[in-house]
């Protein structure tokens, strides 16, 4: 029979009854009776698929199939549940749909993208669909992000539309896209030997004719026919076999009314070959039957090489993408552990850590301490410890000892799935330019066959026997792929490296203005400074210690959330009778402690109950002058103690400025909400003799439009969350943020470490991706426009427009890649 025989369990437990992938060692094993066996899965995706296939009444799908849907086309359902509701269900849903409110969104890994024309359409055609609120796909890693409002769509109806325009959506997934890539791999392996091995015995019966060539007027020899012939015969084999995804994506323009950028390709193999048909049949003119087998091994190799370059490109991000694994150590709540599926944790659940694991989503340690390498996550080489309390992020690496944690996110929304999701959003915010250049790229090949057919009929008419020659030319010589992929190569090159120094890149079209901006405002509290007040000088009074004035300032502080308070609540205090705690927002606290009315605060609130001496007065301004933030703690008696905090400067800050300068900066301005001797205290620090003080955020944002208005390029560093508007204003801003909450963060770039230094190393690889663009853009257009030209009055021969097509493709490829040089 034509089918594959169901095998017992015991012969295919090490795969998944489903797709063919290999099946972890869960404690709990996925098992679903089919056919009166109990098969094994390596996820719940592909069991709910399985139990909707067999649900549907079509088991006898899984008795006649030739192989596993994963390692045939790497198709998740087979052909008759293609536009069924299966993907609608929430128990598949869950590993790949995130929920955002009232909409949705999916990763989706595309087949059968040839070209960016493909992305094109496909976008097209998707933001077409009502209810579909955003479409971006990556034509370096092919995977597509869509949002969508379940009210109004639903997601197979999604998926059902992608198939309808000849294209094929699987929900992403990294051990898929890694098996698909391996069949894309071999596919184009297989293809590019058969059109060499069969090139080269057509280039042996072209080289005989070469050698031996007719006498002009005479018929041909029998040694010139036979060769023509079997060379007609060849490279039809190739054309079939070797050449048929051009073909393929040319049906595919064809069924939607569009001009792909396989169309110029296709068009001049067919009337290379059918030019070379006549030829033989009429024994009369030239046939170019190796120009045609070289050009699709060129093409191919090409293709190829250009593939190879993009899984390179995107390499650091698809490792996002990969680093969580598949399976975890759930404790349960008698203590046992047992290996589970990572979409099976819920927030809440326990998870066990050995040495050298990845954690495989976010949580909290509650037993143990280690160091772990966040260096994927954040950039920095160095192991950090981690202890009880603190929060670990799902990527990063335990390196000494096993702990166990709480999870607190669950494999969706944990920290490296949003980091994944908001580089995917930056990707599709691309450089003005860029716009223009995938605008071009869309009507390139119209005017590619308007100069062709132009061509075509001036030959015809001034030197018919050249005609056929300089069309096929024209149309192969032509590279609107080089000018296509001019900027999502450079990009996404350029997005590894800027995760790799552990910043996000949110919007890339803020590349440019991080590369030009010549004037760089930064915000004080949080940003040139840590934003966490330290205590640098007490003073007591009436003979208090040192350490009793603290316990009691620690006690008044237990329900602040001020700054200043968090910095007091930290000293050790012994245990006493406290009353209720009052806080007055922006004044301070009181607390009746052991019988005895206490006070915490600005001394202006202190001297409502408690009176200062002139001495203290005195005191308290002068430490305000010098910049310091200023506390005072009293009982109803008297002052009992001054507290004094400074802000410290971020280490690195003053090698950010020295490094800026060196890039090109000219000028740095603090705009703050702080006070004026606190703002001119760091800015005296730094020499930075620019400065503004007391703005609330209105001004902050006046300021910054006002220098827009006359002309200006700014960059802005500072808070992503309170400067939003002044952030959103500005031409590229920047700031510091903690990668457990990214999404409420409004700016362009953001570091994910504490290292404000790395900034100098973005703008350097700014501006080197500005000119790696520009010489993408610049290479691509000029090849164009020397190229058409030369073909066009017959100084490139066909073999040549083959070889020229195919390297001013790959030229692109390999200067893309040269940013992963660029130095961190």
């Amino acid at each position: 029979m034509g089918g594959a025989d169901i095998k017992p369990p015991s012969e295919v437990e090490e795969t998944c009854f489903h797709c063919g992938l290999p099946v972890p060692d869960f404690d709990d094993p996925i098992n679903l009776d089919v056919l009166d066996v109990e098969r094994h899965f390596c996820c719940h995706g592909c069991e709910a698929v399985c139990s909707a296939i067999v649900g549907a009444g079509l088991e006898d799908y899984y008795k006649h199939r030739t192989t596993h849907s994963a390692t045939a086309d790497i198709d998740i359902v087979p052909d008759f549940l293609k536009q069924s509701d299966l993907y609608d269900r929430p128990e598949i849903q869950k590993n790949f749909v995130l929920e955002e409110g009232a909409w949705r969104e999916a990763s989706l890994l595309l087949e059968n993208i040839r070209c960016p024309a493909c992305l094109w359409l496909n976008e097209r055609h998707l933001r077409s669909l009502d209810g579909v609120m955003d479409v971006h796909i990556d034509d370096v890693t092919q995977r597509a992000r869509v949002k969508w409002d379940p009210q109004k769509i639903r997601l197979s109806e999604i998926l059902t539309a992608i198939t309808s325009i000849g294209y094929i959506a699987h929900p992403y997934d990294a051990t898929r896209s890694k098996q698909l890539q391996k069949v894309r791999n071999r596919r184009s392996t297989e293809r590019l030997i058969f059109a060499g091995v069969i090139g080269m015995l057509v280039m042996q019966f072209s080289f005989a004719t070469y050698l031996l060539p007719a006498e002009p007027g005479a018929s041909l020899p029998m040694w010139v026919v036979l060769g023509r012939w079997t060379g007609l015969f060849l490279t039809a084999c190739i054309l079939i076999y070797s050449g048929q995804e051009f073909f393929a994506g040319v049906w595919s323009d064809i069924k939607n009314r569009r001009l792909g950028m396989d169309v110029p390709v296709v068009l001049g193999l067919l009337f290379a070959w059918f030019g070379s048909l006549n030829a033989t049949i009429t024994s009369q003119g030239e046939v170019y039957l190796d120009s045609i087998a070289m050009f699709v091994f060129f093409l191919l190799l090409a293709r190829r090489l250009e593939l190879k370059g993009k899984l390179k490109a995107a390499g650091r991000l698809e490792e996002l993408a990969r680093v969580t694994p598949r399976t975890a150590s759930r404790i349960d709540s008698s203590g046992e552990r047992h290996r589970v599926a990572v979409e099976d944790l819920q927030v809440g659940d326990l998870v066990h850590l050995l040495p050298g694991e990845t954690v495989q989503v976010d949580g909290e340690v509650v037993r143990g301490e280690s160091g772990f390498d966040e260096s994927l996550l954040t950039g920095e080489s160095l192991p950090v410890l981690h202890e009880v309390g603190d929060a670990l992020l799902a990527g990063s690496v335990n390196g000494e000892q096993s702990i166990d944690m709480r999870v607190t996110h669950t494999v969706q929304a944990s920290a490296v799935s949003e980091i994944r999701k908001l580089i995917d959003r930056g990707l599709a915010q691309r450089p003005g330019y860029a716009e223009l250049a995938d605008r071009i790229a869309t009507w390139f090949v119209a005017v590619i066959l308007v100069l062709a057919a132009t061509t075509a009929t001036y030959w015809f008419m001034h030197q018919p026997d050249q005609w056929l020659a300089t069309t096929v030319a024209v149309l192969i010589v032509t590279c609107p792929c080089a000018l296509a992929l001019a900027t999502p190569m450079s990009l996404s090159v350029s997005a590894g490296k800027f995760v790799g120094l552990g910043m996000l890149p949110l919007r890339m079209k803020a590349l440019d203005a991080l590369a030009k901006s010549k004037l760089f405002v930064f915000d004080k509290t949080g940003t040139l400074t840590h934003g966490k007040p330290e205590l640098a000088e007490i003073v007591t009074y009436a003979g208090v210690e040192r350490d009793d004035a603290m316990g009691r300032a620690s006690l008044l502080s237990a329900d602040s959330e001020h700054p200043v308070a968090k910095a007091l609540r930290a000293f050790p205090h012994d245990k006493a009778d406290t009353g209720e705690l009052f806080n007055l927002p922006g004044a301070g606290t009181r607390a009746r402690i052991n019988g005895e009315e206490w006070f915490l605060g600005k001394a202006e609130y202190i001297e409502e109950s408690t009176p200062l001496t002139a001495e203290q007065r005195e005191r308290v301004e002068s430490f305000r002058q010098q910049g310091y933030l200023v506390s005072v703690l009293a009982s109803g008696s008297g002052v009992v103690a001054i507290f004094t905090f400074h802000d410290p400067l971020r280490s690195g800050v003053e090698e950010l400025l020295s490094g800026l300068k060196e890039t090109g900066v000219e000028e740095f301005v603090i705009l703050s909400g702080d006070s004026q001797q606190n703002v001119e205290r760091v800015a005296n620090k730094l020499g930075i003799t620019s400065f503004h003080a007391n703005l609330s955020p209105r001004e902050k944002f006046d300021w910054v439009q006002s220098r827009q208005k006359e002309g200006r390029q700014i960059a802005m560093f500072g808070d992503g969350i309170n400067d939003a508007p002044t952030l959103a204003l500005a031409d590229v801003s920047l700031s510091f943020a903690d990668a457990t909450d990214l999404a409420n963060n409004s700016s362009d770039f953001l570091l994910l470490n504490d290292e404000p230094e790395v900034l100098v190393k973005a703008r350097r690889l700014a501006k080197r991706t500005h000119t790696n663009l520009m010489q993408n853009f610049a290479w691509a257009a000029g090849y164009n426009f020397i190229a058409v030209p030369f073909a066009a009055v017959g100084l490139i021969p066909p073999w040549g427009a083959a070889i020229g097509m195919s390297l001013s493709s790959l030229v692109v490829v390999v200067n893309a890649l040269r940013l992963q040089r660029v130095d961190d």
